[in-house]
């Protein structure tokens, strides 16, 4: 698919980028007013920078596993600190916020800041096989109010992408917030079905104790109850926005990744059925999850090891 020749690897400094982005959130909300801001300020700043730097579609440079695995497992500590950060922000030093564009502030940027943080770590670690690197994945999760997304993510997504079947996929002509409801509610309904599945499987009830759908539902009830222990009952109705704010943007990234690309049922994955973007802040930001074909024709392969294809469809932007 391929045929461009490509010299040279891509930086893997990159894949520092969202560590260092949830960094200057919880500066940014500890300093409070308008620094709260600062989390979501990154954003035009970075797409500025990817524009003015054009896509690199050279592989990613080599790096240790363990070290790349522990990039992905830092984002646990450091979105959970976040959050932290923010649920003292908005309780006992809720002195340090002056007016509504302050409070949107803190909202929007622990929002946009969670998603970028948690959600590509919790995307590759949602592939692996063993325990440890999956709960991280998990827990990652749990902050973008899907801590069992995982379940329709890789027994529907992966094996119905581009079908009708698929809620990942937007159809020709949808429109993204049309998409985000649909999406938002199927990926719940298909994780159910799939544990449920499971679970009849081993000869448990669906409604069992042992399903990871009431497990994840406990994880973020006890999230949003450790908050408002700390800020009161509006940390929690904080909480719950932020939340979902960053599922939508889950779901946003979803539909870029995937919008109006169909495949025939039961047919090969190849290329041409996901979008990718390459520009370099993008990738290396969100752990190569935007080098988006070869992820689907091979979801076992580790995102540093991820080929950009330049020849496989390209966001408009790209």
């Amino acid at each position: 698919m391929n045929g461009r020749v490509v010299y040279g690897f891509a930086p893997a400094a990159w894949l520092l980028l969202p560590s260092g982005m949830v960094m200057v959130a919880i500066v940014g909300v500890a300093l409070g007013g308008g620094w709260v801001w600062l989390g979501i300020a990154q954003l035009p700043l970075l797409a500025l920078i990817d524009t003015v730097l054009g896509p690199d579609p050279r592989p990613r440079a080599a790096l240790p596993g363990w070290l790349a695995d522990l990039l992905l497992c830092l984002q646990l500590p450091l979105v959970a600190g976040l959050w932290c950060v923010f649920a003292w922000r908005a309780g006992l030093a809720s002195g340090g916020l002056h007016g509504g564009a302050d409070w949107l502030g803190l909202v929007q940027s622990t929002a946009f800041v969670t998603a970028y943080g948690a959600l590509p770590a919790s995307h590759e670690l949602g592939h692996r096989h063993d325990a440890l690197r999956c709960k991280v994945g998990n827990l990652l999760d749990t902050f973008l109010l899907a801590p069992y997304g995982v379940l329709s993510h890789n027994h529907v997504h992966h094996l119905e992408l581009g079908t009708l079947v698929d809620a990942e996929t937007a159809r020709r002509g949808q429109s993204l917030y049309s998409f985000m409801i649909y999406m938002g509610w199927n990926r719940h309904l298909e994780s159910w079905r799939v544990e449920a599945a499971r679970l009849r499987r081993l000869g448990y009830s669906p409604w069992s104790w042992r399903s990871a759908v009431w497990r994840g539902f406990a994880q973020y009830v006890l999230l949003v109850v450790v908050v408002g222990v700390v800020a009161g009952g509006r940390g929690v109705g904080l909480a719950v926005l932020v939340s979902v704010l960053a599922l939508l943007m889950l779901t946003g990234l979803s539909y870029s990744q995937h919008y109006g690309l169909t495949r025939v049922p039961g047919s090969p994955v190849r290329a041409h059925h996901a979008w990718n973007h390459l520009y370099p802040l993008t990738r290396g930001g969100m752990f190569e999850i935007t080098t988006h074909s070869q992820h689907h024709m091979d979801a076992d392969v580790r995102y540093w090891n991820l080929t950009p294809l330049p020849d496989a469809p390209q966001m408009p932007s790209a």
